[in-house]
């Protein structure tokens, strides 16, 4: 089984770096192995019979043989320092957050505050799938761009639902007892401009971080979805959002995780074409 594990393990950090790279070695001991590093993605040859790694980019993969069978272990290799003098900025990874509306101005509508939200199940998940560094001092300060999508919901508190109008987006009252859900769904797809500062702590075992900059956003798509009873009633028609979208962002960390702020610069609704809303998210990061 151990030998089908490390081809698998082997033809996958294959798969990954199909370019030619240095070669470079570096030992070190412990208690369970001695390990030999052969290239950042490879398979590490160890004198100890029950213990096998493959090094993927900064992942580490442990296939350990013991009595009660294999265990595959995945993560990073925490025993090892960045050593490569590039600078490696926080933005590829996942985020969960709480949306807000901010500078709320519903005066065109008689003052009825028909998207005041539940802010508890307003929520933005973010996939921020590829990162790109650009060194300005060593490796503690840098920019950092990417992209990344974007999926956000607005549940609303009060029992109303959105139509696209002949001139404008108009409030409906829903009168359905059995009404449990009624919210405002918007995607995009982001792009970021980030300085980053760094600060190395515990013999540069892990950095201090904090970035901020500017997020452009285009919009992907959008709905409004009510839930009652049994029936999911959805609707496609745009309702006058804008299709462009400018945040300023913020984020400081430890290694890895981090919080983040982002307020958008952009109203929600095209000029004149809805109530005034100012989106703004609060949440956590976790980066690769």
């Amino acid at each position: 089984m151990k030998t089908i594990i490390l081809s698998l393990l082997a033809a996958t950090a294959l798969s990954f770096d199909l370019k030619a790279q240095d070669v470079f070695s570096e030992n070190y001991s412990s208690k369970t192995s001695t390990e030999i590093v052969l290239t950042p993605d490879t398979i590490v040859a160890s004198s100890d019979q029950d213990t096998t790694i493959v090094r993927i980019g900064k992942k580490d993969v442990k296939v350990i043989d013991h009595n009660d069978g294999t265990e595959i272990l995945w993560g990073k290799d925490k025993h090892r320092r960045d050593r490569s003098g590039r600078f490696n900025g926080h933005w590829e990874g996942i985020e969960f957050g709480f949306n807000g509306f901010a500078d709320t101005d519903y005066s065109d509508y008689n003052g009825i505050e028909f998207m005041s939200l539940n802010q508890g199940k307003s929520a933005e998940f973010n996939l921020n799938f590829y990162e790109l560094n650009i060194g300005l001092a060593k490796s503690y300060v840098g920019l950092v761009s990417g992209m990344g999508l974007s999926f956000n919901s607005y549940r609303f508190e009060n029992p109303y639902t959105l139509v696209k109008g002949a001139t404008r987006t108009e409030p409906v009252l829903l009168d359905y007892e059995d009404l449990s859900k009624t919210k405002l769904a918007v995607s995009y797809l982001n792009v970021p401009l980030l300085l980053e500062f760094q600060i190395p702590v515990n013999q540069n075992e892990g950095r201090l971080f904090i970035n901020a900059g500017l997020v452009g956003g285009v919009k992907l798509g959008s709905h409004t979805k009510v839930k009652h009873g049994d029936t999911k009633d959805k609707d496609r028609s745009g309702f006058n959002l804008n299709s462009f979208k400018y945040s300023a962002t913020a984020r400081v960390g430890y290694k890895d995780v981090s919080l983040f702020a982002t307020y958008s610069l952009t109203p929600l609704f095209q000029s004149g074409k809805g109530p005034e809303l100012t989106p703004f998210t609060i949440g956590i990061s976790f980066l690769n």
